[in-house]
């Protein structure tokens, strides 16, 4: 069991480190920059932000924290606090990684040959960090650095867990770099270098995670992110008292980053028959930008749906309609893609999100119970697609939101869902914030324990994005640490 307690010795040490860290390579110019980016979750769409989609996130109050600054050598340091939050309770774990500058510039070493270096060294828990400033040079973000950089990291990420890790330190490493040597760049440009460098790690091109690192909002409110035709951040005000807490289970038979893949390849195929169709019925659709979220229920219903195949080769689809752009590696022309499932994910998502975010605005208006009952229903209708249509999460993530879900809104317990994340083991739920519904939420996680053989731990709180952190926070973290409970004891 993770306390309180254990973080706050956590982030007390952090200082100490960074201060013994700065004796041994001192600070040669400038000063010592710290940050922290919170994990982040998908709370509705999560998985259609390609699509031209709304979707909506939160942030958590697990954090991967960085110091850095520059030396008077010409190498790369990077040195680790803490691995996770399971190393933050048993004692300092120190480990360090040492590179020259040149195994970071872009032409002579690419960005996968630096992470099998990383691999190899023994230090994959640098490799979003290492990646990040491959990809800062090399998209010109920032100059090769003339003088050497000093890195120190921090994870109180419990172990064994996703909740947005690897875009968190990648966030945390990019905002870290341009304060650092005053780069300015806006949140959408950052995110896409970390969406970049994180991709050979995590298999899925994700702008919405880092973003949500950098500027998600904390103290009970979610971010809304559009990413098509034109960007929208925005912050979605949660109705007083109502809460978001994720979960982490164990799946048996895991979601692999190749399904994750898939879903998105195939709703790519499905963008463009789509978009042959329009032509075909002489209409002058938004397709050839390749966003599903332009078409409506009604409409795909009416107009599309028993068009499509509900699974095509992958050689017949090249050979209708060319090779898909932007895929090399992932699309496999022998495999079988099943479109209509998955396209159908990604149309109708898009109405869920935004009757979900219609449904919560009301709610914080007008304090109206049915508007929190109906935002819940929309989350287990959107676990539902996850889970039959796109083959994201499983047996064991089930019976979590089924347990939820029979304590139901008269318990605080309002809606669940699976996350893209945690290889389809992560679950948010929509709940109020009070001694009752927690316990309702304890008991709902026990018997799906029982159910599923395996233990449940979930993460509750909230702490700001990477851009509002100041570093007199550092001392203050306890105050808003994650709770890490313990399913066993509730505590």
């Amino acid at each position: 069991m993770t306390r309180r307690s254990d973080f706050c010795d956590c982030e007390a040490r952090f200082s100490e480190f960074v201060n013994d860290t700065n004796a041994a390579h001192p600070c040669d110019r400038g000063a010592v920059v710290m940050t922290r980016a919170p994990g982040v979750v998908d709370v509705m769409g999560g998985i259609v932000e390609n699509s031209g989609a709304l979707v909506l996130t939160a942030t958590l109050a697990t954090a991967a924290t960085l110091a850095c600054w520059q030396t008077a050598d010409d190498r790369v340091r990077i040195r680790l606090a803490a691995t996770d939050g399971e190393a933050a309770t048993g004692g300092e774990v120190a480990r360090d990684l040492s590179l020259p500058y040149d195994a970071f510039d872009a032409g002579s070493n690419s960005a996968a040959a630096l992470a099998n270096s990383v691999r190899k060294m023994g230090c994959e828990w640098a490799a979003p960090t290492c990646l990040t400033l491959w990809q800062a040079i090399a998209d010109g973000i920032m100059p090769r650095p003339s003088r050497g950089l000093m890195i120190v990291l921090q994870s109180d990420f419990p172990s064994k867990t996703d909740l947005g890790r690897c875009w968190s330190f990648a966030a945390a490493t990019i905002h870290g770099l341009c304060q650092l040597f005053d780069v300015q760049a806006d949140q959408l440009r950052k995110s896409q270098i970390c969406a970049e460098a994180v991709m050979p790690l995590t298999g899925m091109h994700s702008v919405r995670a880092p973003m949500t690192a950098l500027c998600g909002p904390a103290g009970g409110a979610l971010l809304q992110l559009r990413f098509y035709p034109q960007v929208l951040c925005q912050k979605l005000e949660l109705p007083p008292g109502i809460t978001i807490v994720a979960a982490k289970t164990r799946l048996t038979r895991p979601t692999t980053r190749q399904r994750l893949m898939d879903t998105r390849t195939c709703a790519e195929m499905g963008q463009r028959m789509i978009a042959e169709l329009q032509h075909r019925d002489g209409l002058r659709g938004d397709m050839a930008s390749g966003r599903l979220a332009t078409i409506t229920p009604a409409e795909y219903v009416e107009r599309y749906r028993d068009r499509l195949p509900t699974k095509i080769s992958g050689q017949a689809f090249v050979g209708r309609f060319g090779a898909l752009r932007g895929l090399d590696g992932e699309f496999d022309p022998h495999g079988t893609y099943k479109i209509r499932s998955r396209s159908e994910h990604h149309i109708y998502e898009n109405r869920r999100v935004h009757e979900f975010a219609t449904s919560i605005a009301r709610a914080r208006r007008t304090q109206a119970a049915d508007a929190l009952v109906h935002a819940g229903e929309l989350m287990y209708a959107s676990h539902w697609s996850h889970s039959q249509r796109c083959g994201i999460g499983g047996v064991e993530a089930d019976q979590l939101v089924s347990a939820i879900r029979q304590q139901g809104p008269a318990t605080g317990l309002f809606g669940a869902k699976v996350t893209a994340g945690g290889e389809g083991g992560e679950v948010v739920v929509l709940m109020r914030d009070d001694e009752p519904a927690h316990a309702a939420l304890a008991d709902a996680v026990a018997h799906a324990e029982a159910a599923s053989n395996r233990r449940i731990h979930t993460y509750r709180g909230s702490i700001n994005g990477a851009e509002f952190f100041q570093a007199s926070e550092l001392g203050e973290v306890v105050d808003s640490a994650t709770d890490v409970v313990d399913s066993a004891t509730g505590a």
